[in-house]
């Protein structure tokens, strides 16, 4: 979810300066890996159950909660797993099976805007999936088909011979466009669907449209996507409603595809980062129409990403870049090095498509 978009209202929010990808600081060993665990969770997880935004006036949101779910998944913390989910489906989950997107503290009403955000939605169920499988819990693979079939029923539209995901149920469609975001497409949580959901056939469609868009989505001079895309009539535009960035959304668009190592796609982006004006390290933003760049340098978290994005570049070979959580990472930062270090763990054994 992008903590600057609000639904209805305006999109700001400034990244916290970090480290470069010079200073990328690797470590390798299981201790370390726990370590950066229990440096997020001690900052970022009130109560072992709410995961904060220390850069939102720490609301929550169904994103940072499904990643709070994968980390304690992924780094065996079974007990705190439970406690968010536990929070997660009592404040956050609607009728339907999807989630509101936002949680605000200190508020008569935390969860004013009742809509969703199709990544927290899938994040929490591929979380669910993969702790019910790691610690045979089947209590845990109920609840992640159920949000996996609202997902489909309510966010996978039929469009000009493509299915899409939308980004939240409400407020995506532009007359005879659609609004979405190529961020929000976890790769490796919509290809384990497809391999395992009930729901394959519509899952392989939504995975291969999706990549579809995405190597269609190609503006400016280093050809990227845009946080923010409007499809429609086959053809491809920035949104409207948003700024021409390649920026904080769309950061994660390599990251997602090298962890479901789509090493092929990785190019225009490597590309881009190695440019002399860039150095390897990606901007906080890039302005697809003219070019410009933000004027304060990005987090260590894009570093992590743009290490593992080389990493798998590169072939995936050798030991993993894994990046650790300093004093100057925010929570946004510093979630993006998790999932940059559990993609590097996982992307050498992901099926390509």
């Amino acid at each position: 979810m992008d903590r600057g978009w609000v639904p209805g209202g305006s999109r700001r929010r400034l990244l916290k300066a970090g480290i470069g990808l010079a200073a990328l600081s690797l470590c390798s060993t299981a201790a370390a890996a726990d370590q950066n665990w229990q440096t997020f969770k001690r900052r970022f997880v009130v109560d072992d159950r709410r995961v904060i935004d220390s850069g939102n006036n720490n609301v929550s949101h169904s994103e940072s909660q499904g990643w709070g779910l994968l980390f304690a998944q992924s780094y065996d913390d079974k007990e705190t797993f439970a406690k968010i989910w536990d929070w997660t489906s009592k404040s956050l989950q609607r009728g339907d099976g999807l989630f509101s997107w936002r949680w605000s503290p200190n508020t008569n009403d935390p969860v004013p805007d009742k809509n969703n955000a199709a990544d927290g939605d899938i994040l929490i169920a591929w979380a669910l999936a993969r702790a019910a499988a790691k610690w045979n819990e089947p209590r845990w693979l109920q609840p992640s088909r159920r949000i996996q079939s609202a997902v489909l029923d309510r966010l996978a539209v039929e469009f000009q011979g493509r299915l899409i995901l939308l980004p939240g149920a409400q407020g995506f469609a532009r007359g005879n466009r659609y609004v979405v975001n190529l961020s929000y497409y976890v790769w490796p949580a919509i290809h384990d669907f497809a391999e395992h959901a009930g729901d394959q056939g519509r899952w392989r469609r939504l995975e291969a449209d999706g990549l579809w868009l995405l190597d269609n989505a190609a503006f400016g001079d280093y050809r990227l996507p845009p946080d923010w895309l409007l499809f429609g009539n086959q053809a491809f535009r920035v949104a409207d409603d948003w700024k021409p960035y390649f920026g904080f959304d769309a950061i994660r668009i390599p990251l997602y595809l090298a962890w479901h190592n789509q090493a092929s796609r990785l190019g225009r982006f490597v590309t881009a980062w190695r440019t002399p004006r860039f150095g390897g390290r990606p901007p906080a933003w890039i302005n697809l129409d003219n070019g410009a760049v933000a004027p304060f340098p990005s987090s260590g978290g894009y570093a992590a990403v743009a290490a593992v994005t080389q990493f798998v570049a590169d072939g995936a070979k050798g030991a993993a870049p894994v990046a650790a959580i300093g004093d100057d990472d925010d929570y946004y930062s510093a979630s993006l090095k998790l999932l940059a270090n559990l993609a590097g763990q996982e992307a050498p054994r992901a099926k390509r498509t």
